[in-house]
């Protein structure tokens, strides 16, 4: 009883979080930062609003040096208080994943159910064009291709929704690793499909890497059935990638991967490459320790853009950098970069990360994608960071490696 009490409460607020958190709301603004205040009463209550005041403080160091390089004090003020709710979101989400670590199952079982749902709803919309757009998005998948549908579900963007649902879909792909569910086929597709459907090479591909680095760091300390599974699944895709490069060699994953490694995919390129770039010709050398400031990125970059780089093409009116450690770089420059590595390897280390097969697969695919895309007040990213540092699942903590007798 006492455990359903807070799933059912918290329920709600997961589904919001997960799927509406900025459906029907205006560009930029969150269901998580209009319900700022109740997450502050909610650490008022469990008594830790005080680590709420610690935290500021690596906010508040950098704005007298900021303030007297000079900003525009209006967006930097409101960029600020934004920041300050992306602070309040985390420490919330983290204390909450830490008291109800016990139910986080069943709220995940939740989760995966919805969402398996919305995916049918979204396939059954695909012929009608007036839903369609509001479950999958179409934006070009790269350089020379015509658009594919991407799915988003409620989100605002493919990636984005692939990214949110990380910590679901990984917990039940492990669980199967792990030989875990009772329908584990169903399991599997539930979580693989709808991340494959939303094609964002982004998370896929630090996915992939994370768990390739889990495989090859921990194969003598994982259970035999995951070492099973891992093979066969492998050989199962080289086979199915092969077969897919004889029968249609010109598909669009192949041509976008072929246009990463020439340079000519521009989101690739500019999430990898021109973001740091960008980051680095804002801050140096004036702003290199502390950068330029929230919100100051908007009113310095579309002109920089223009008469620095001479750019001719067609160019939004508020430029953003999307990537969340150049973007960081920029508005906190190396103190804020170096302070947020520092906190991860630090809290990696401390809490034992390493020694839990799940955290750690979980903590290197966002620690790899936070060079790869993001963005600094991103409460996917913070969500995962939550779940990385403030929960365990005990099914996947590492044993010893076997010593032969």
């Amino acid at each position: 009883m006492m455990k359903e009490q807070p799933y059912h409460q918290l329920i709600i607020y997961v589904a919001v979080y997960f799927f509406f958190n900025s459906f029907l709301l205006p560009e930029g603004l969150l269901f998580t930062t209009l319900l700022t205040p109740v997450m502050t009463y909610f650490l008022f209550k469990e008594k830790k609003i005080k680590k709420v005041y610690w935290w500021m403080l690596v906010l508040l160091v950098p704005i007298p040096f900021q303030v007297m390089q000079g900003v525009e004090m209006k967006s930097y003020l409101i960029s600020s208080i934004l920041m300050l709710t992306v602070l309040v979101f985390f420490i919330t989400a983290y204390y909450l994943v830490k008291k109800h670590g016990a139910i986080l199952d069943l709220l995940f079982r939740e989760i995966l159910l919805i969402n398996a749902f919305f995916v049918l709803l979204a396939l059954m919309a695909l012929p009608f064009a007036g839903l369609r757009d509001l479950f999958w998005y179409d934006v070009p998948f790269s350089k020379g291709l015509d658009v594919i549908l991407r799915l988003k579900l409620f989100t605002y963007e493919a990636s984005y929704y692939s990214l949110i649902m990380m910590p679901v879909f990984l917990y039940f792909i492990m669980r199967v690793f792990y030989d875990k569910e009772k329908h584990p086929l169903l399991i599997f597709l539930a979580a693989a499909i709808p991340l494959l459907l939303s094609l964002s090479f982004g998370v896929i591909g630090s996915l992939l890497i994370a768990l390739l680095m889990c495989l090859i760091f921990y194969w003598r300390r994982i259970p035999l059935a995951l070492k099973r599974f891992s093979l066969l699944s492998s050989l199962f895709m080289f086979a199915l990638l092969f077969i897919l490069y004889v029968i249609w060699p010109q598909n669009p994953i192949y041509y976008r991967v072929e246009n990463i490694f020439q340079g000519d995919d521009t989101s690739a390129m500019g999430r990898l490459v021109y973001s740091f770039m960008f980051a680095r010709d804002i801050i140096w050398p004036n702003h290199a320790f502390f950068g330029i400031g929230p919100g100051q990125i908007k009113i310095i970059a579309h002109d920089m853009i223009i008469n620095h780089y001479k750019y001719q093409g067609t160019l939004d009116t508020i430029v953003r950098i999307p990537n969340s450690m150049a973007e960081l770089l920029t508005i906190y420059g190396i103190y804020g970069l170096v302070f947020k590595l520092f906190l991860e390897i630090y809290f990696f280390f401390k809490t034992r990360i390493y020694s839990n097969l799940y955290a750690v697969a979980l903590f290197m695919f966002i620690f790899i994608y936070q060079f790869t895309g993001s963005f600094v007040t991103n409460v996917a990213e913070l969500g995962i960071w939550a779940v990385v540092f403030g929960t365990r699942f005990i099914e996947f903590e590492i044993t010893k490696p076997q010593v032969p007798a």
